[in-house]
């Protein structure tokens, strides 16, 4: 295991990372991740989904196309050793989906959580239903719980 993962206390997912650069009610606690990144870890998945919810500001107006994608620079270079290879988690991520029916892709942020010991920090409301009463949900916290 290298420092890095021994270390790690979070894993963050795309809730997490856009307010770091869209001016929102969760800024400021999402700023705090991101000055603590040393303790903060994520699948690969998470370029795409931040990726995703950049695009969809940009279909909204809300963000120009320049802005999103340097955003998208920042981040990766950001979270640089901190991203985790999909394909590492897959096996676990699909079990996992079958207990908590999400997909697959977004159980593997569940895979990293579990093998790193750590928490999964997150404001996807979906992730807060899909583990309410059961044996995941102590692995789940709640961005807002750092308020």
């Amino acid at each position: 295991m290298s420092s890095n993962d021994q270390q790690t206390r979070f894993v963050i997912d795309a809730s997490v990372v856009v307010p770091w650069y869209l001016d929102q009610s969760l800024t400021p606690i999402s700023l705090l991740f991101l000055q603590r990144l040393e303790h903060c870890q994520a699948p690969g998945i998470i370029s795409a989904h931040v990726s995703q919810v950049l695009w969809s500001y940009c279909q909204e107006d809300l963000l120009s196309g320049a802005v999103g994608a340097a955003a998208l620079r920042h981040f990766r270079r950001a979270m640089n050793h901190r991203i985790t290879p999909s394909e590492e988690l897959a096996d676990r991520a699909l079990e996992i989906s079958l207990d908590l029916r999400l997909s697959p892709p977004l159980c593997l942020y569940f895979a990293l959580a579990e093998r790193q010991e750590a928490d999964l920090v997150t404001a996807f409301q979906p992730f807060h239903e899909a583990v309410r009463g059961t044996a995941y949900a102590g692995m789940v916290t709640d961005l807002r719980s750092f308020l």
